[in-house]
């Protein structure tokens, strides 16, 4: 008995379409790029506060460096993928990464941490959230916004290995940690190799088109050409909405990702609650975000962002004010509903607005107006910490934010009906 994979996007309501498995694929990517450079942040920067003695403006700024350096080269990652295609990218992004936690495993001295977050940071975003969108983009039509939603299920996955990971920094420290995660990081890159398949080298009977092979190969040249939908896109307000309205929301998550850990052993908790909130906040999003993925199908992306961006404030507010184990559950719960529904959304209304073509390049380029957010927020709220000893002030300020980027929102148009000429 045969079972037949399909590649058909007529096909992709069937769980033999291939593209789902590629979302499986993208799941466990994501979920160990979460690991790498954004649930596992704050755990290994608290151990190195620990072990080195040093403040947490200067230990936050190695993570605040690296997105800077995402900042500038988002644009070009997008276009390489735009350019070359997800399967080489990811192969790269991988050993990258690797290449990053050698450096987090022998380091002892500051500018070593910092070099280990730039090759993190660039290789997570090489290998993980952006080619999986791209695919996610490329091979779904209809079912876009639920395939976006599973794929990035291993972002909350990864929050269960939270605790997990706490204990091994407190028991076989920072190098050992590492170093395992250094080595299945690698063993990814032959995986992306042999399972990610770009969409537009195959023909409906699962064939690589000589043609395509070919042009891919002539075109391997890195000269710059903008794509006329990229002008296009840069020129209306829908971009610049949907960038800084991501860059409001986003603030705060990478803020936390940073810093939670420190604040929550500041309220006088162990560093192994503070993985249990993760893992809580992390189960709630899964079934949040298959909720987005769901109705944002079925009743529009841009109503039903806004009713998570909310979750997402009123979940801060709790934080802002939390002094209790039980106030953090609250916050735990509602961090998990706006944090897990936003993330596919944010995501898939891209697609409404932008064409394929230019869909990795144009993420890419409003990246840069997030990062503006996410490289600040994380050494602002160390300063804070360091001047006031309280992250208070900080948490209050990253409320506001969120609740701007609600208010943004709302001044999204409607998806325009293009002309294709």
């Amino acid at each position: 008995m045969s079972f037949k994979i399909y590649y058909d996007q007529n096909k992709e309501s069937s769980p033999r379409y291939y593209g789902w498995i590629l979302a499986l694929f993208g799941n466990l990517v994501i979920g160990l790029m979460t690991i790498a450079n954004f649930q596992g942040t704050g755990f290994f920067l608290k151990a190195f506060e620990r072990q080195k003695g040093w403040g947490r403006a200067v230990i936050s700024g190695a993570s605040s460096f690296a997105r800077a350096e995402s900042a500038l080269l988002g644009p070009i990652e997008g276009y390489l993928l735009d350019r070359f295609g997800v399967r080489r990218i990811m192969v790269i992004g991988n050993v990258v990464t690797f290449v990053g936690f050698l450096f987090i495993a022998f380091t002892e001295h500051l500018y070593q941490l910092y070099l280990g977050y730039f090759f993190i940071s660039f290789g997570s975003a090489l290998a993980g959230w952006l080619p999986t969108m791209t695919l996610m983009n490329n091979w779904f039509n209809k079912k876009k916004t639920f395939a976006m939603a599973f794929s990035i299920t291993g972002t909350h996955i990864a929050g269960w290995v939270a605790p997990f990971l706490a204990y091994s920094l407190l028991t076989y420290g920072i190098r050992n940690t590492a170093l395992v995660i250094a080595v299945v990081t690698l063993m990814f890159s032959p995986l992306s190799y042999l399972i990610v398949r770009d969409k537009s080298n195959f023909d409906q009977t699962n064939k690589i088109k000589p043609s395509e092979e070919k042009k891919s190969k002539r075109r391997f040249s890195l000269r710059f050409n903008l794509n006329p939908e990229i002008k296009y896109q840069l020129k209306r307000k829908p971009f610049w909405i949907i960038a800084f309205t991501h860059m409001c929301s986003t603030t705060s998550i990478v803020t936390l990702a940073v810093h939670l850990p420190a604040y929550i052993t500041d309220l006088g908790f162990t560093i192994i609650q503070s993985g249990y909130i993760v893992s809580i906040f992390s189960t709630v999003a899964i079934f949040s975000q298959y909720i987005a993925g769901y109705t944002g199908d079925k009743y529009g992306k841009k109503y039903v962002l806004l009713i998570f961006l909310v979750f997402q404030v009123i979940a801060l507010v709790f934080l802002s004010l939390s002094d209790s184990w039980s106030e953090l559950i609250y916050f735990a719960i509602f961090w998990g509903i706006g944090y897990g529904g936003r993330t596919p959304l944010i995501t898939a209304i891209r697609g409404d607005y932008f064409d394929r073509s230019a869909f990795a390049t144009l993420f890419g380029l409003s990246g840069m107006v997030m990062n503006v957010g996410t490289t600040s927020g994380p050494i602002i709220a160390g300063l804070i910490y360091d001047v006031y000893g309280s992250y208070t002030t900080a948490l209050w300020g990253l409320t506001i934010i969120a609740f701007c980027g609600c208010l943004l929102l709302l001044t999204l148009p409607p998806v325009p009906k293009r002309i294709k000429s």
